[in-house]
């Protein structure tokens, strides 16, 4: 599950700035002074090393970058990560950009092109928009008005094409959201993705109930293209686990991915099927029962190019770790499981990771997920991060939490960072931990603490990130900060090692 609750209005470009205007604007709403007994200066020194590695994974993913890096003109050929593709003078190209990297995506294709129109989709109108560029403004995570606007403002770029001209897709995380063109009422549609919302469903089969509900999604759009006799090329930001190309935005672009033949069985296996309205169920019941016919797309109609991913903003973050001093390891990039249950597991064991460093960075990238029972507000990220907070009890360390595209849940927050000191500043302020937890309220247990980070949109997105930082002063691998109360317990971690 992407976001567990629809998000809170985010706030102004006063209270929190986004990673793309300024390369700095990653932070905390954190004590800006704190004394040196209030936080030992071990402790400030991680928390600050941990932000400023973020930062750097963030700004290696930048989506503009890894469009510039992808495309090259090649005479009357455009290269892209190996293929040349060839380009008719005579004919026309086309951009369509769909997700929360849309207008940095966009930019790095105009450095290179001059299409001749244009339609970018983003949760935020960009100030100026593209020249010629139609934008419209939708919803994310559950799609309003704007998301079925833009999907027929799609399909209607995609009838003007003709044989041998070229449509450029720009895609990036949050396209699932923000564009869709469906038979299924609207209201239904905000029922049944606010249910699958909340019911800690991982994303693919999130995706799999969408593609079964849409006329753009699991490959429909490509295909809708090479009926016109013209050449799509996908350059995708991906934000899932393994880079499923029929998954990132639930696959508008992937010729060979699924339509919802698998719906049915997800939802009545996870015990969601009565709650989705009608409609969506007819759909779902069809999809299941009967093979939709494809239409024949020719070899070379269709390509599809990964241009950024967790993996490089994992790798971005060890060398930032390396360069800082410390001995550094990407533990996964294939994180999953719930949220509450990955945190301990990710610290257990960066704990036990070279037990011969004297500063180790541990780096772990993917997505949970939260099964959401309680009524408070908070995301997956700052879950983690409260989750871990006891096994930190004590130690020089901290752990950093956060989503890439700078949103966490349904709050305005990136994610959270906790050290040794949580739990006694926690204590100190009347917080039970598994209380917040267990109200899936992470957010009212880290804002009186000021323990948010706070990034705005960052127009990028490539999943999350946790960034363990610990100091090692001796064998016994503690610093008198705290009196630890415990020793923690975790399962292995659900995506393996």
């Amino acid at each position: 599950m992407r976001d567990p609750r629809p998000p809170r209005r985010r706030p102004d470009s006063r209270k929190a700035r986004s990673v793309g205007a300024s390369r700095d604007s990653v932070r905390t709403v954190t004590r800006k002074a704190e004394s040196s007994r209030a936080m030992p200066s071990v402790l400030r020194d991680l928390r600050r090393d941990a932000i400023a590695i973020f930062q750097r994974a963030v700004r290696r993913v930048d989506p503009e970058r890894a469009v510039m890096e992808a495309l090259h003109l090649d005479g009357d050929r455009l290269a892209v990560s190996g293929n040349r593709i060839p380009i008719d003078a005579r004919r026309s190209i086309h951009i369509l950009a769909i997700g929360k990297a849309s207008m940095g995506m966009s930019r790095g294709a105009l450095r290179l092109l001059r299409p001749d129109s244009g339609l970018l989709v983003a949760q935020e109108i960009p100030s100026p928009p593209p020249n010629g560029f139609q934008v419209v403004r939708a919803s994310h995570p559950v799609p309003d008005e704007g998301s079925l606007k833009a999907g027929e403002a799609a399909m209607r770029l995609i009838d003007r094409l003709g044989p041998g001209d070229l449509l450029l897709v720009l895609l990036s995380g949050g396209a699932s959201a923000l564009f869709e063109a469906t038979p299924v009422p609207l209201e239904d549609l905000r029922t049944a993705t606010v249910e699958l919302l909340r019911s800690g469903l991982g994303i693919r089969d999130v995706n799999e109930v969408r593609k079964g509900l849409s006329k753009v999604k699991g490959g429909r759009l490509a295909e809708r293209a090479s009926a016109r006799g013209a050449t799509m090329v996908g350059l995708i930001l991906s934000d899932i686990v393994g880079n499923p190309i029929d998954d990132i935005g639930s696959g508008p672009t992937a010729l060979h991915s699924s339509r919802g033949e698998r719906a049915k069985s997800i939802l009545e296996r996870h015990r969601l099927w009565d709650s989705m309205p009608v409609t969506v169920q007819r759909l779902l019941r069809s999809a299941a029962e009967s093979s939709e016919a494809r239409t024949s797309v020719p070899s070379g109609a269709v390509y599809n190019v990964i241009v950024a991913d967790n993996g490089q903003a994992c790798d971005a973050a060890r060398e930032e770790a390396e360069r800082r001093g410390y001995a550094s390891h990407v533990l996964t990039t294939a994180m999953e499981g719930e949220a509450r249950h990955v945190g301990p597991v990710v610290v257990s064991q960066a704990l036990r990771w070279n037990s011969a460093a004297r500063s180790v960075a541990v780096i772990a990238g993917g997505e949970t997920t939260v099964t959401v029972r309680g009524g408070g507000r908070g995301g997956r990220n700052q879950e983690v991060a409260l989750s871990a907070a006891r096994l930190l009890e004590g130690r020089p360390a901290v752990l950093l939490a956060c989503g890439t595209d700078g949103a966490d849940g349904n709050t305005e927050a990136a994610g959270a960072i906790v050290d040794g000191k949580t739990m006694a500043r926690a204590s100190a302020l009347g917080l039970n931990p598994q209380e917040f937890l267990d109200n899936n309220d992470a957010y009212s247990f880290f804002r009186p603490l000021r323990d948010l980070v706070v990034t705005g949109p960052t127009g990028t997105n490539v999943a999350d990130l946790v960034l363990f930082l610990a100091h090692r002063p001796g064998r016994d691998l503690r610093e008198s900060l705290s009196r630890p109360s415990g020793k923690g317990r975790a399962s292995r971690l659900a995506s393996g090692e």
